[in-house]
């Protein structure tokens, strides 16, 4: 009795699934056989039915000879009406004969019962003769209407003088049966010979009216487009006569190619059917001699993979004295499957190595979680904690304890997190999208804190420390701000400069007027004073829209602080002194002298404003490769973050009624952005302040 084992091992079903499709092969072999001797009859068939539409085609042939033989007809017609019936006559038999030489299929169309020629003469018959019916139609038309006229001139009254009447008459009749234009134009000029000299008589009785005369303009009319049509039918039907002399050449062409290509046809398949029929016997012997070469060879093969199979179960099972086992064949598959198999073995021997590896690498991962930089926590979808790392519970402000508080409890610190959107056994929580927020502590730092809603339900917790880059955000949107209100402030110096222009002008005009009083002179004064005081106001927007007059040329920055400090010293006052602190090799840049004196001098001037009791006021001034830095520290009172972000806004001041208009700080800004620079401030309550200005190196002359 055969066991199951052995009715699925290889060695059985190899060589069953090999003589499975042997058997296959011979009965496709038989079948093709078979199908070639049909093919072969078939084609016997397939002559006959050849020949039978040869002589369809001849029948084609004589059709078109019988239209051709119809046509010489036209030629000697006279009457239109004739000529139509027969044209609409021979379209009826061209598209018949169209309708039997259209192919009815593929192979059809090759062999065909007519040329491409000859249905292109058939559809210029068709065409040319469609013309000749309308043209025909057309005459018919203009005959009517000319007998039409004949008759009104028949029972009218007409020309008064009965001698004109009859010879008028006469033309007319005559003119409506000629049958030439020459003919018809010696007719037309004897007519309007004999009328124009009536219409021109002295006798109002005898004298003929146009109206008199429409029936017979008519006549000639009708009858001159009646021989139009008609000489376009006999150039018609000249050409129709030269198009049936070609179809019927066409036709008898078509008929001997028809005949040739049938039996060229014929015998190149007989002769290919019988070169098939060889190549399907050799094929057969050539598949027989290769099922048994296989038989042969799979029963080799699959020995050897039962073998390599009992040693690869063996090597799975713990055994390590295993080795490959013995094949003598040199077939490559198997030889590649040695080779896996001692592979195989290698790579038992190093999978401990590697799970030694694997656990020194997750220790690894272990700690570089525990000290990353950025925070991380991951909760289950009940808020319980599955682990987090020491950094996520600095930024919290949590101590080492919180490892275990759950997820609501763990985010009490930040009150921008809505505890809501977070899991607590048993509400899942309303978190569903990603949520960043950023949260400021009580040391200013700002924490971006991202919460995500894992796909079995978890939350991840993701926390960094933000403070740098949302600085950097404020002072950007602080930059923006302030170049907006500069460039208002420019427009609006610009226009009030133009009214103060039109102003001073109107104030020249009434200057230079006499009669005046000495109280009208005071108050052009004080118009022209306060015009003055617009005009320098308006100067002084424009510096602090970066838009005043500017004058740059090359400035050794060291030379110029130094030769400033004596003013300083005077400008700060007595309670307050200059100290520079200036790098040696400071470069030479190409920047206003006069805007950077004056900047200085306003620095300098809000540095000793904000220390009422005295104290120094350092002037630093450093260079990179890139950079030129001035600065001006003092020791004062400093400022808020508030009053930072609207230090350089023009107008605001934080003096009061104790001085200042608030456009120091906005003229040198100003005036550092026309350079191309930057200004920044950095400040505390209590502890002083420094204003920093930088210009690019490559501003240097």
């Amino acid at each position: 009795m055969i066991s199951r084992s052995f009715l699925s091992s290889i060695a059985f079903r190899l060589p069953f699934a090999i003589a499975f499709i042997c058997f296959l092969v011979f009965s496709l072999s038989a079948i093709a056989i078979y199908g070639l001797q049909r093919a072969r009859d078939e084609m016997a068939a397939y002559g006959l039915q050849a020949f039978t539409s040869l002589a369809k085609a001849s029948l084609v042939s004589r059709q078109v000879s019988d239209l051709v033989s119809s046509a010489p007809f036209l030629m000697n017609s006279t009457s239109p009406y004739r000529v139509a019936s027969e044209s609409r006559a021979v379209v009826l038999q061209v598209d018949s004969l169209l309708k039997t030489a259209e192919p009815h299929g593929a192979d059809q169309s090759a062999r065909g019962f007519a040329s491409a020629r000859m249905v292109e003469l058939l559809d210029l018959i068709r065409t040319q003769t469609l013309v000749l019916a309308r043209d025909a139609d057309a005459a018919q038309n203009h005959k009517a209407e000319a007998a039409a006229a004949l008759g009104e001139v028949a029972t009218g009254k007409g020309i008064v003088d009965p001698d004109l009447r009859r010879q008028v008459n006469g033309i007319v009749q005559a003119a409506s049966t000629s049958d030439s234009l020459f003919q018809l134009g010696e007719l037309r000029r004897r007519y309007v010979a004999g009328t124009t000299k009536a219409q021109g008589g002295t006798e109002p009785e005898s004298r003929i009216s146009p109206a008199e005369l429409q029936p017979y303009e008519r006549v000639f009319e009708a009858q001159t487009r009646y021989l139009l049509n008609m000489f376009a039918i006999r150039a018609a039907v000249a050409k129709l006569h030269a198009v049936s002399r070609d179809l019927s050449h066409a036709t008898e062409t078509q008929s001997d190619a028809v005949a040739r290509q049938l039996n060229d046809d014929l015998l190149s398949t007989s002769d290919a059917l019988s070169r098939l029929l060889v190549t399907v016997a050799l094929a057969f012997l050539l598949v027989l001699v290769m099922v048994i070469f296989s038989i042969r060879s799979v029963m080799r093969v699959s020995r050897g993979i039962v073998a390599l199979s009992n040693g690869m179960n063996a090597l799975a099972k713990g055994e390590n004295e295993v080795g490959p086992p013995a094949y003598g064949g040199n077939e490559t598959e198997l030889v590649r499957l040695l080779d896996a198999f001692r592979a195989f073995k290698d790579s038992v021997d190093r999978v401990s190595r590697l799970r030694r590896t694997a656990e020194a690498a997750a220790r690894t991962i272990r700690s570089t979680f525990r000290n990353m930089n950025e925070g991380i926590a991951l909760f289950d979808k009940m808020g319980r904690p599955i682990t987090m790392n020491r950094r996520i519970i600095e930024l919290f402000g949590h101590s080492g304890s919180a490892r275990k508080l759950p997820l609501r409890r763990f985010v009490e610190p930040v009150p921008e997190i809505d505890p809501a959107l977070l899991p607590s056994d048993p509400d899942r929580g309303a978190l569903l999208e990603r949520a960043v927020i950023r949260h400021r502590t009580g040391d200013q730092r700002v924490v971006e804190i991202s919460m995500s809603r894992q796909p079995e339900g978890g939350i991840v917790l993701l926390a960094r420390d933000v403070t740098l880059m949302d600085r950097q955000e404020a002072e950007a949107a602080k930059v923006q701000r302030l170049d907006g209100i500069m460039r208002m402030t420019h427009q609006v110096s610009h226009e009030v400069g133009n009214m103060i222009g039109i102003i001073t002008g109107s104030l020249g005009l009434l200057e230079r007027e006499t009669g005046f009083n000495d109280r009208q002179k005071r108050n052009i004064a004080r118009i022209r004073k306060a015009a003055e005081r617009g005009r320098s106001l308006a100067g002084s927007m424009l510096s602090i829209g970066s838009q005043q007059p500017f004058y740059p040329s090359p400035v050794d920055v060291g030379s110029l602080l130094r030769g400033m400090a004596d003013i300083l010293e005077i400008a700060v006052g007595a309670k307050c002194h200059i100290k520079l602190e200036l790098d040696a090799d400071l470069p030479v840049v190409s920047l206003d002298a006069a805007l950077l004196e004056q900047s200085v001098l306003n620095l300098c001037l809000n540095a000793s404003a904000a220390m009422p009791l005295g104290g120094i006021i350092v002037i630093g001034a450093t260079a990179t490769t890139e950079i030129l830095l001035i600065s001006v520290t003092d020791s004062g009172i400093g400022m808020s973050p508030e009053v930072i972000d609207k230090a350089f806004e023009p107008y605001f001041t934080t003096r009061g009624s104790h001085g200042g208009a608030g456009l120091g700080l906005a003229m040198v800004y100003g005036f550092v952005r026309q350079s191309g620079g930057e200004a920044s401030i950095y400040s505390s309550p209590g502890n002083g302040t420094t204003v920093r200005l930088s210009f690019p190196t490559g501003l240097r002359s």
